[in-house]
């Protein structure tokens, strides 16, 4: 078992490099999405509003 603990270090440091990339990228992601959301003026949905005028009585 000792002659493996080079392998089990090397593997938990592979481990924290690719975790600590995962999490740079998640703060980039998250700062985009942040400032997306600030310079939109108002929420856009899929679909037109339609007027109260144009809408006919329910019979």
């Amino acid at each position: 078992m000792a002659d493996h603990w080079g392998f089990v270090l090397a593997a938990y440091g592979l481990a924290a490099v690719v975790l600590l990339a995962y999490w740079r990228w998640l703060v980039a992601r998250d700062r985009e999405l942040q400032g997306a959301a600030r310079s939109r003026v108002a929420p856009v949905s899929g679909h037109p509003r339609s007027e109260h005028a144009s809408r006919h009585p329910v019979q």
